[in-house]
């Protein structure tokens, strides 16, 4: 029960996701467990989707291409989490 309750939830996350690019599930891979460790679990992935939904193409193309974390993914990170759109996306994710 458990387990299908998070795959549903995940789902419910994807249309976030719905035209993906290489560089946005780079992005998503290289964010995901650096959000999880202020949002663990779901609400990090549904975090880092929301991130990724609402960053600029100069911004996943920079998440997408760093060798890892940061601080300029950071400040990526927190400028795109500040912007009203982002903050709307996990507040209507996490409402389903």
């Amino acid at each position: 029960m458990k387990l299908a309750l998070i795959v549903t939830l995940g789902l419910l996350a994807t249309p976030v996701l719905a035209q993906t690019t290489d560089d946005d599930t780079r992005a998503n891979a290289l964010i995901t467990p650096m959000l999880q460790e202020l949002a663990p679990g779901y609400h990090g992935q549904v975090l880092a989707a929301c991130v990724v939904a609402h960053a600029t193409s100069d911004e996943k193309t920079t998440m997408a291409n760093a060798a890892g974390p940061s601080t300029e993914i950071g400040a990526i990170i927190t400028a795109v989490i500040n912007r009203p759109e982002t903050v709307g996306c996990v507040e209507a994710t996490l409402k389903q």
